[in-house]
């Protein structure tokens, strides 16, 4: 079976959503070869780039074919996928000539969860720094918050594997990470513990304080909850989660956390999770760094 997928001219996560779940359902059957079209690529956004890689590298490692058609080389959406070593990831060399990683963003990349740690602290981080002019040690906090993202695909993902691509919007003085996993998804880790809730719910529990779907919860306290209190209740920022049939916002609304769940129009397997800040919110410091509790 083959199956040609026309990618939408939005190239964000919930644009491709529908188009997935029209081409592959909930991926109980994999098709022999798959060709995404990109004759219609307009827009590209983080979430997008991490989304259709996890796709792409799914479907190859289920043993389909995976190819890609329609790459029009003199646009800038394409230039800007290129220099973001999507096409180097997923057919082994770039399209376009010159492309190379731009300074405002950091290329898309797997990362696997017991390299995650070094690789913020090494690679991330200390590119956020000089994009935001915040020193290090003040984005502490940050890369804890995205540890926990790659902590939680350790314990929920078969694949042990997340992507994750990051730009800096250096006129608004604004980051978007993007991190995706193909695991079994948020909704269906809380189920296991809290029983038949809707997918919306299921995330929105995830994220509250103290939860877990272990059974000996480690770092209990610091998980998703922090990430949220972090990102959006002290910077203003934004998360926003998506996973199977649902997703949530959660926004700074007059200094505290509003949450807004909805059904995600398609599908999304695993979890993808968009972390959106103001650095002009992060407060620079002496060096000395908030320390937590690890139980």
């Amino acid at each position: 079976m083959t199956i040609q997928v026309f990618l939408p001219s939005q190239f964000t996560a919930p644009e491709i959503f529908p188009v997935i779940r029209d081409s592959f359902g909930t991926f109980s059957e994999i098709p022999t070869e798959v060709d995404f079209e990109f004759s219609n690529l307009r827009f590209v956004r983080p979430s997008g780039i991490v989304f259709l890689s996890n796709v792409a590298r799914y479907l190859h490692r289920s043993g389909c074919r995976v190819t890609f058609s329609g790459m029009r080389r003199e646009t800038n959406c394409i230039r800007f996928l290129d220099d973001s070593k999507f096409f180097e990831q997923h057919i082994g060399q770039a399209i376009c000539e010159g492309s190379s990683p731009r300074s405002t963003t950091q290329p898309l990349r797997e990362v696997r969860h017991e390299q995650s740690h070094n690789w913020l602290r090494s690679t991330l981080i200390p590119w956020l720094s000089i994009s935001s002019q915040v020193p290090e040690h003040d984005l502490y906090n940050v890369q804890t918050c995205i540890s926990e993202i790659f902590n939680n695909i350790n314990d929920h993902s078969s694949q042990d594997v997340g992507s994750i691509f990051a730009q800096w919007y250096p006129n608004e003085r604004r980051v978007i990470i993007s991190v995706a996993d193909f695991g079994q998804g948020i909704p269906n880790a809380v189920r296991t513990v809290e029983g038949e809730l809707s997918d919306p719910l299921a995330i929105t529990r995830a994220f509250d304080n103290e939860f877990s779907s272990k059974s000996t919860p480690r770092n209990r306290g610091v998980g998703l909850f922090d990430l949220k209190q972090n990102v959006v209740g002290r910077f203003g920022g934004r998360v926003t989660v998506h996973s199977l049939g649902g997703a949530v916002e959660f926004r700074n609304v007059d200094g505290s956390v509003n949450t807004s769940t909805y059904n995600v129009n398609g599908y999304c397997p695993g979890t993808l999770i968009d972390i959106e800040l103001s650095t002009d919110r992060i407060e620079i410091t002496n060096g000395e760094r908030e320390s937590f509790t690890w139980i």
